[in-house]
């Protein structure tokens, strides 16, 4: 990987469960990476890609000729592969020194790539990336680790375990607290906490955990 230059990524796809507004981009240091059917979006929110990468079936003629007149390089794939159109902008992202993700689009009807979306949230977790997938009401992060964060109090926290055990579990910020708690895949012990504060931290042994917080 190009670990020369590490900044944060956005990768903007084309599920229509969006924020309302784009997220905050770091000083213009923000790698912005558009999979596919994305650089409409894009183009929506004002933002400018550094990369359009996709198979093109949900890239729409007016977006493509709008970023091809930016100058915006466009990288086609096939449509017969082995990973998703964000899976490979992950991939790019990572390979031009993402240090973290922010997924935007990531989420809509086709619950098979919604669902395939939490998957590379999983492995962006193993790597040790922080990572989030942004929708109109929620924020999904994947953590292998101690994880702090922002939310609104009142607001809904779920916890998913991703691998088959999740150990030592302990949260603050809770209604529900737990403490050295072990989780298994299949349970529903962890969804629908409160939040109590504004902060909250979630500290685990091991596993890899969903936190699926309202905004």
């Amino acid at each position: 990987m190009n670990r020369s230059i590490s900044r944060p990524a956005l990768i903007v796809a084309s599920g229509e469960d969006v924020p309302k507004e784009p997220p905050a981009l770091n000083d213009g240091n923000t790698l912005v990476i558009c999979a596919n059917g994305g650089a409409k979006l894009a183009r929506l929110w004002n933002l400018t890609p550094g990369l359009i990468l996709g198979d093109q079936d949900s890239l729409d003629a007016s977006s493509k000729e709008y970023w091809l007149a930016k100058g915006i390089p466009l990288q086609s794939v096939s449509a017969v592969k082995d990973e998703t159109d964000l899976d490979l902008a992950v991939q790019y992202a990572l390979n031009q020194g993402a240090d973290s993700l922010t997924l935007v689009g990531g989420w809509g009807s086709r619950i098979d790539h919604s669902l395939g979306n939490v998957e590379l949230l999983y492995r962006l977790a193993l790597l040790g990336i922080p990572n989030q997938l942004l929708t109109r009401d929620h924020r999904l992060s994947a953590v292998c680790r101690g994880y702090k964060t922002q939310v609104r109090q009142g607001s809904i926290v779920s916890l998913l375990p991703l691998s088959p055990e999740v150990s030592g579990l302990t949260t603050s910020g809770l209604l529900y607290a737990l403490e050295k708690v072990t989780i298994r895949k299949g349970s529903t012990l962890t969804i629908s906490n409160v939040a109590t504060a504004t902060d909250i931290s979630v500290e685990m042994a091991n596993g890899v955990l969903l936190i699926i917080m309202e905004q």
